[in-house]
C-alpha cells in the first residue's frame, strides 16, 4: 500500500509549501513530493530524505512555539529543500526556504512567507507523524 502523510506550510489558498512524504524506498531513507508557491511562482520537485530528519525539524519547530522567538531550521542531508522558520516573539514567523530540483544545472527558488504561530503546533505535529509512517 503506497501511503503518504502531507505537511502544509502556509495556506494552500496563498503562498505555501506542501511536502508529500511517501513510503520509505531503502535503507533508512523516503521520498518526498514537494510543492513550493510563492509570490506567483510554482515549483514541484522529488525529495530523498533520511528518517529522523523531519523529526529533529519538528523538535526546533515545538521549541519556536514555545518561545515564540529564535529559528527552527531543516538542512538536510538531500538539500532539495532547505526551511528556516524565524520567531519574531510576537506571534510572527517568517519562513524562508530554498528548493532545488537539480543540483546539476544550479537552478534554485529561493522563497519567503510569513506564518501565524497558531501553525507551528500543526506544522510540528504533521512533521512527526510523517517521520513515523
Amino acid at each position: 500500500m503506497n501511503e503518504s502523510t502531507e505537511i502544509v506550510i502556509g495556506n494552500r489558498g496563498a503562498d505555501y509549501v506542501s511536502i508529500r512524504v511517501l513510503e520509505p524506498t531503502l535503507d533508512g531513507w523516503r521520498r518526498a513530493d514537494i510543492e513550493v508557491r510563492c509570490d506567483g511562482w510554482i515549483g514541484n520537485l522529488r525529495w530523498s530524505l533520511m528518517n529522523g530528519e523531519l523529526t529533529r525539524f519538528a523538535e526546533g519547530i515545538h521549541r519556536l512555539h514555545r518561545d515564540l522567538s529564535g529559528t527552527a531550521t531543516l538542512e538536510p542531508l538531500e538539500p532539495n529543500i532547505c526551511l528556516t522558520f524565524t520567531g519574531d516573539g510576537k506571534g510572527h514567523v517568517a519562513v524562508r526556504g530554498i528548493a532545488r530540483n537539480n543540483f546539476v544545472s544550479r537552478t534554485e527558488l529561493r522563497f519567503c512567507l510569513t506564518i501565524d504561530q497558531t501553525y507551528l503546533k500543526g506544522i510540528a505535529d504533521s512533521l512527526s507523524k510523517a517521520d513515523s509512517v
